[in-house]
């Protein structure tokens, strides 16, 4: 007896996305995830930036209404640099002050992350409290609360550090060091309502970080110091590492300089230079945003770079 050599009609082929492997998938959406931020990029950062760049090398002129910019190569940086020096004055304040600052915001934002993530009631209603300062950093709301803020002599009376720095003094801690510290006392309200955004990636980074490592090591007898200096401080450095980018971009983006007998913006310093009703001098206020980016983008690159050394990736 002959058998029935019919084949079963073949299956429809799988589509594109079912035939990929897994890393190929996790790269697509990673790729359609990051891709807001790619057109944000593209038709919204790099022509202004190529515009700064050109502005930086030339001398502009308002001929018929418009721009036009003769190029001097490098004469407007030279200026920058050389003969205004307020600028180089506020650089090196900025800088100083994003070397004291990011240090104290990560610490910070880590530590407020940490009681977030512990095993108590009501986490979620403190989780909740702690966005407020993300809420807190747009530009409606400070205004409300500059409207509504205490007088000068109120707040000297809820925050006067004084008698604080004359005990630390006494005590024979280096003055510097006494500055410092105070400083740091001062500014705790301030660095808690710019650390939301860290304090939320903290506490990703702490929620992914597996239970089962804390159990070994309660079952080995370690410390609760020994198993954050084993556990939790090494899974977190990748979030450090990214905590550190976005700190310091947000340090330079709001750095606060003294100019005369005030304190302003470095970037509202550069735009007064920059509008003040001469054309020429948008040449002198492109050079000035071009070397504030390339000072804060080498100090990301430099300090990342240190930092990423100590970086652990879990696999």
């Amino acid at each position: 007896m002959k058998k029935d050599k019919t084949t079963a009609a073949p299956k429809p082929g799988l589509s594109w996305y079912k035939r990929m492997d897994f890393s190929k998938k996790t790269a697509l959406w990673g790729v359609i995830f990051l891709l807001p931020w790619l057109i944000g990029l593209i038709f919204f950062f790099l022509r202004p930036l190529v515009n700064t760049i050109w502005y930086a090398l030339c001398s502009m002129q308002m001929v018929n209404g418009k721009f036009e910019g003769t190029f001097i190569g490098i004469e407007n940086i030279k200026w920058v640099l050389g003969v205004n020096a307020d600028f180089n004055r506020m650089l090196s304040t900025a800088f100083t002050n994003m070397i004291k600052e990011v240090p104290f915001q990560i610490f910070l934002a880590l530590f407020i992350a940490m009681l977030l993530n512990g095993e108590y009631r009501g986490r979620g209603f403190f989780r909740a409290v702690f966005v407020i300062p993300i809420i807190l950093a747009t530009g409606v709301a400070t205004f409300k609360l500059r409207e509504a803020s205490l007088t000068t002599a109120a707040s000297e009376a809820v925050m006067d550090m004084k008698w604080l720095e004359q005990l630390v003094i006494n005590s024979g801690i280096p003055e510097e060091l006494t500055s410092l510290l105070v400083t740091y006392v001062n500014d705790i309200f301030t660095v808690v309502t710019t650390c939301g955004v860290q304090v939320l990636l903290f506490l990703s980074g702490l929620q992914a970080i597996s239970p089962t490592l804390y159990e070994v090591a309660k079952m080995e007898g370690c410390t609760q110091f020994e198993t954050f200096c084993k556990i939790t401080l090494p899974m977190v450095s990748p979030t450090i590492l990214v905590c550190l980018v976005y700190s310091i971009s947000e340090s330079f983006a709001h750095a606060q300089v003294p100019y005369g007998d005030t304190t302003i913006e470095l970037a509202s310093y550069i735009r007064s230079i920059t509008f003040n009703g001469a054309a020429e001098y948008f040449g002198y206020g492109a050079a000035m945003s071009l070397i504030y980016f390339v000072v804060a983008l080498v100090s990301i690159g430099v300090i990342c770079g240190i930092v990423s050394k100590g970086v652990f990736y879990y696999d």
